[in-house]
């Protein structure tokens, strides 16, 4: 299956050094050195197409330092409603390599504070869904979720982990696709499945509603929220990428997919340097479809699928690979660098000096919950 690859622009790799501190990209004062904490997390670009791998599913278990069979994934689905198709893509790999896997419903269903602080305490992985950013953070507030999971990393020998929405959540915020009208009619159509299926009355019923509402829309279903691949045979959707923001254990604004164009026509590239122009304090990263950071206590290395069909990383001449993009903003103008293969996490991440003046929401975040299933 193919993908539209939007076009990008080398930077180089040299590293700077501004007030005694060396980085990769330069440190203005209204950013300050990170000094980790031995956090481990891996950040993928896409969450089903990633993290459904043996690859990176191996590279988050080797973050635990625990044999395989002894490591517990606790999978959160909430941004992708819990529905359990999505959570048997997401932990294939985790279960094929002997992985315990249990799973934190929250979309759907309320537990108590303490359900919750046992399952996540439990847990050497805490594995998080890809799909709507900004209806997960805001369900996870609403029931408690969001300061269990942060007090269990910051305190906790616990591995972060997840793609795309997944990636985003652990970090300030992101570039999110959260207003594509797909990611919204998901929940109504499980909802809808629900009901039905409460009822065996309607089980015949329930064959014909799938097949109409599912199985004729599966075209226009994969563009927003499968695949990722933009078809310019098919009129592209009204709507647009915006920033959410994250539970901020992580400095820096996250862009997922970032090699792709999805169903509204506008490659994520380009876009996340007009959402960098607007939000011009953060330190962007821009992590390609198939490609994950990976951050091990003081070090990060980025991993690149194998055999990936596609990428932005220019290598070989005219080839290209799937990687990590730098993206700041200097002097008004966005800059761009490719992300060094490895190397120390206090040299690539940057906290912000004064991030409630210098981080603001996105003023489309508000239209965007209006149209989101309520998380209440």
């Amino acid at each position: 299956m193919g993908f539209t690859i939007p076009p990008t622009t080398t930077g180089a790799k040299k590293l700077t050094t501004l007030n005694s501190h060396t980085t990769i990209t330069p440190m203005p004062t209204h950013r300050q050195p990170y000094h980790p904490s031995g956090l481990k997390g891996l950040f993928a670009g896409s969450g089903r197409a990633a993290l459904s791998t043996p690859y990176f599913a191996q590279a988050v278990i080797d973050l635990t330092n625990l044999p395989r069979d002894q490591v517990n994934v606790l999978y959160i689905g909430t941004a992708m409603y819990d529905i359990p198709k999505y959570q048997q893509e997401q932990t294939s790999a985790f279960i094929e390599l002997g992985c315990i896997i249990n799973s934190l419903d929250v979309a759907n269903s309320s537990l108590s504070i303490l359900q919750m602080q046992q399952k996540v305490d439990t847990a050497n992985v805490l594995l998080v869904s890809g799909g709507n950013t900004l209806y997960a953070l805001d369900r996870w507030k609403a029931v408690g979720l969001d300061l269990i999971l942060k007090e269990a990393v910051q305190n906790g020998n616990k591995v972060m982990a997840g793609g795309s929405a997944g990636a985003i959540c652990w970090f300030d915020g992101g570039h999110s696709d959260s207003m594509d009208p797909g990611e919204i009619e998901m929940f109504f159509i499980c909802k809808e499945l629900l009901l039905f299926l409460r009822n065996t009355l309607f089980q015949t019923f329930l064959e014909t509603y799938r097949t109409a509402k599912i199985g004729a829309n599966q075209q226009e279903a994969n563009q927003s929220t499968n695949t990722f691949h933009y078809n310019p045979a098919i009129s592209p959707k009204l709507w647009s990428y915006i920033r959410v923001s994250g539970l901020s254990i992580l400095p820096g604004l996250i862009c997922p997919h970032y090699d792709c164009i999805q169903s509204n026509g506008i490659s994520r590239s380009s876009d996340f340097e007009s959402m960098l122009l607007r939000h011009d304090r953060e330190l962007g990263l821009g992590i390609d479809h198939y490609a994950a950071l990976v951050l091990d206590g003081e070090e990060f290395r980025v991993l690149s699928l194998p055999d990936a069909p596609q990428g932005s990383i220019p290598y070989d001449g005219n080839l290209l690979k799937p990687g990590v993009w730098i993206k700041y903003i200097e002097e008004g103008v966005v800059r761009s660098k490719v992300c060094p293969s490895y190397g120390k996490v206090e040299e690539l991440l940057q906290v912000m000096s004064n991030p409630e003046s210098d981080v603001w929401e996105d003023k489309r975040v508000e239209l965007c919950r209006n149209e989101n299933p309520c998380p209440c």
